[in-house]
């Protein structure tokens, strides 16, 4: 269940010659049953040169200006390495420079024209990797500590969107290895770019180390494509159908979340984060095992937890969440995003009905739920962004819930590892925050790790860790409840009759256990 990884096997078959929907993937999930739904790839392959010129705002970009952020330069999202046995500079500076110039998106800046803002590539000429050494030999741990976090917080705050680059990279020299910071402005990369260019970081410095040219696998439809593709999109009747869906979600009534101050503005200096995560055991079984019984994705076993919890804490039944998903669904033929670098994210709001606090029921309600979004949600922003449908404005729920699946393998490699230090501040500390609660679920090191950020003039850190307690608890008892469950129950989504509900379904499988009889 986890579609980033799908998009990651996605896009090794094209490099290959061929391809793969992920619909056929999650519904035939070993290689015996998924071979004849591997297909070669037709159509042309994309352009291999640099890409230039203007480029359409998409819908999560478009929002983000909306927003009109305090400091909307500093807005952004990083990886700090740790190499123990250092970074040869030259060549880092070589492998960077030559993702700039591979993943176009890295080269885009912004600037305002008559009230509008314009995005733009800039030339390979003009685009220089901004890229420092500091040597910090001699120091302790503690004096490390503090050090990197200075350097690390005025590199983050650095970033120039109307002159760009808009990544920038920092080395740490020290006698226990280097550390490397990469911050990219989010307005061009997201997840799944992550992933992308971290691959290509690993490949590109072992070539360079081996004196080799640095080449990458080929790219994919740019951003540009795909902006536009989403443009054209925006006027077909598949996607106008999708605005009444969307309107009776904007006309629930959800469940406030009980507070425990009232603010009248939240900035990012005065949130504070609480974690939770699960043991390697358990983690195994939720990415395994559990999604058997009822064919779950791991979402809806997540969001099915933290519909419980938050429904014993409102005392509620319809919760309201702001969802991201990777935004990279199959919407447009022959446009193949699956290596191209940029912000694509989709976020759209979820109503979770969990009327019913039986395990079975929850999960059962959550699936249907999710399953029922059309094209996973991607058309809510090109809606209220492209065509400006009156139905998708004005509900924004109080909660945010993103899982960003595994990075244990993208930032742990033969020669670099997560580096333990502080990487600043990613986000400028008087930008606004935009949910009450922001739930951030990933596999790190091999176990399922939750954050939940939330502002500490509205709630007492107390009242934020009894809900992540409440959370991981209710996880656990369904990771329980699905291991221990040996028969499999369908539901409406894994059948074709799209008009189908729960309780005739259960109907059918009453009637055909009766005439087995």
């Amino acid at each position: 269940g986890d579609s980033i990884k799908g998009i990651q096997m996605a896009s090794r078959l094209n490099q290959h010659g061929w391809k793969l929907e992920m619909k056929d993937l999650f519904q035939h999930p070993t290689i015996e049953e998924l071979t004849q739904y591997v297909e070669r790839a037709e159509g042309k392959q994309a352009d291999q040169g640099p890409v230039e010129g203007e480029v359409i705002l998409t819908p999560i970009q478009r929002w983000f200006f909306e927003k009109n952020f305090t400091n909307k330069h500093h807005w952004n999202q990083s990886v700090m390495l740790h190499a123990k046995k250092g970074f040869d500079p030259e060549r880092l500076e070589k492998t960077l420079q030559a993702l700039i110039e591979h993943h176009d998106a890295l080269r885009m800046v912004y600037r305002e024209e008559n009230g509008d803002i314009v995005q733009a590539y800039q030339p390979i000429s003009e685009s220089k990797v901004s890229f420092e050494i500091v040597d910090l030999y001699g120091s302790d741990e503690e004096m490390l500590r503090s050090q990197i976090k200075i350097l690390a917080n005025k590199l983050q705050s650095s970033l120039d969107l109307q002159n760009g680059p808009l990544l920038k990279a920092e080395q740490y020299r020290t006698e226990a290895g280097d550390h490397l910071l990469i911050a990219v402005h989010h307005l061009v990369v997201d997840g799944v770019s992550w992933r992308i260019l971290l691959e290509d970081f690993a490949s590109g410095y072992m070539q360079a180390e081996k004196e080799e040219s640095l080449v990458f696998p080929q790219k994919t439809n740019s951003f540009k494509d795909w902006a536009e593709e989403l443009a054209a999109f925006s006027q077909s009747a598949h996607l106008l159908q999708q605005a009444e869906y969307w309107s009776q979600i904007a006309a629930e009534q959800v469940s406030p979340l009980p507070k425990d101050c009232e603010t009248e503005q939240r900035i990012v200096k005065d949130t504070s984060s609480v974690l939770c995560e699960l043991t390697e055991e358990d983690t195994k079984h939720l990415l395994t095992d559990v999604h058997q019984p009822y064919g779950t994705e791991i979402n809806d076993i997540l969001l099915s937890a933290l519909g419980l919890t938050m429904k014993e804490w409102t005392k509620g039944a319809k919760i309201g969440i702001n969802l991201e998903g990777h935004g990279r669904e199959d919407i447009i033929p022959n446009v193949n995003i699956s290596r191209t670098v940029g912000w694509f994210t989709a976020q759209y709001p979820v109503v979770l009905d969990i009327s019913d606090a039986d395990a079975s029921a929850v999960i059962k309600t959550v699936k249907e739920n999710l399953r029922r979004i059309p094209d996973k949600g991607v058309g809510y922003g090109i809606l209220r962004y492209f065509t400006e449908t009156a139905e998708t404005k004005g509900f924004t729920p109080e909660i945010s819930f993103n899982y960003l699946g595994q990075f244990d393998s993208e930032v742990k490699t033969d020669f670099f590892e997560p580096s333990a230090f502080d990487m600043g501040r990613q986000v400028s500390g008087e930008s606004e925050a935009l949910y009450a609660l922001s739930f951030s679920g990933m596999i790190r090191n091999g176990r399922f790790v939750l954050s939940c950020s939330y502002n500490e003039k509205e709630f007492e850190r107390a009242t934020v860790e009894e809900q992540m307690e409440r959370f991981k608890e209710n996880l656990l008892m369904l990771i329980r409840h699905c291991t221990e469950k040996e028969d499999k129950e369908f539901t409406p989504s894994d059948f074709s009759a799209e008009d189908l509900e729960m309780d005739e379904m259960g109907d059918i499988f009453d009637m055909l256990e009766e005439n087995l009889k």
